[in-house]
């Protein structure tokens, strides 16, 4: 194996120390990352990755990498995840994360959050992480804000956000006692900095870990659309919410992959008066918004129906292909 990048990672421990390398190796086309001990021990490499994916590799080198660092390790070389933490004063927006997931929240308040979320998701036809991330609901358990401005100052709560759910989530938050004050400025003296160091490698141990679980998930979605499967094969198999599944998809063509194989099975038994009415609402309202094409289609009331949902995966499935025929005529 011909070795493309090796850096060497060092930690303290009391009154000793501990090095390792972390590489990235070629050959033959295979590409492997990992990390090795270099202290002068006989431990085996830690094999990462081993493929031909490098978009797999970097995601789980940069997850490998984040894992080592949350240890305590840091690189003689810079720059492998993103911009340091050690150089960049923090924001105040991470601090309140950081100092809200230290704080315990009330269990019936948390599900009662969590309830307003998914009855709010369900009313608005998107998921619930679209409404709030579970991180969002914790800080607002923590804070309790009781005003629209208070609910602003909530990192994800930008001005729309805040415009559409303030008065749900004061109404649901008015009678439940705080030990937090208005404004959060005072939470950037009450955050210990090597706990906040900790946090933010944690945070990148999590978010490198779902872009390896992503990168994976993509490889086995493409791989099972060459060999043929249908979207009920592919929901079976990946253990995936259909919904989600054919979010993925539109994503997967977004980015240039060759999903046409999957939509041409799905769409094979559709009529072509109806292919006909969604292309031509697509080439009058534009193909950004599906809202607008399922009324054009199906009608004025369709988003209201019992099988909205199944209309709203057909529409996307025809979008991705109306949209490969009009750069394959634009060719």
């Amino acid at each position: 194996m011909q070795i493309v990048f090796l850096n060497r990672l060092d930690r303290t421990i009391g009154q000793g120390e501990s090095r390792g390398q972390v590489f990235i190796g070629e050959m033959q086309g295979t590409w492997t990352a990992g990390w090795r001990d270099a202290d002068g021990g006989q431990s085996e490499d830690q094999i990462w990755y081993e493929g031909v994916s490098w978009e797999e590799l970097l995601a789980a080198f940069r997850h490998g990498v984040a894992v080592k660092m949350k240890e305590g390790y840091r690189p003689l070389i810079d720059g492998m995840l993103d911009t340091p933490i050690w150089e960049k004063e923090p924001s105040l927006p991470l601090l309140i994360q950081c100092y809200a997931e230290q704080q315990p929240v009330n269990a019936e308040l948390d599900a009662a959050l969590k309830q307003w979320r998914k009855a709010k998701a369900a009313e608005e036809k998107r998921s619930a992480y679209l409404v709030a991330t579970n991180r969002e609901l914790h800080m607002i358990a923590v804070f309790a804000p009781r005003t629209a401005g208070e609910l602003a100052q909530i990192p994800g709560f930008g001005k729309l956000k805040t415009e559409r759910y303030a008065a749900d989530l004061i109404a649901l938050l008015n009678d439940v006692p705080r030990q937090h004050k208005f404004p959060l400025d005072w939470v950037a003296q009450a955050v210990d900095m090597d706990r906040f160091t900790k946090w933010m490698f944690r945070m990148k141990e999590e978010k490198y870990g779902r872009a390896l679980s992503m990168a994976r998930e993509n490889r086995a979605l493409l791989t099972a659309i060459r060999e043929g499967k249908s979207l009920a094969e592919l929901e079976a198999a990946l253990q995936m919410d259909r919904r989600r599944l054919v979010e993925r998809i539109e994503q997967l063509d977004d980015e240039g992959y060759d999903v046409l194989p999957l939509i041409e099975l799905e769409l094979a038994a559709l009529p072509p008066e109806e292919w006909t009415q969604a292309t031509d609402a697509m080439a009058q309202l534009g193909d950004r918004y599906l809202k607008p094409l399922l009324q054009k289609v199906y009608g004025e009331t369709a988003a209201a129906q019992p099988d909205a949902q199944q209309q709203y995966e057909k529409l996307r499935m025809m979008r991705i292909r109306y949209r490969r025929e009009r750069q394959s005529a634009a060719v």
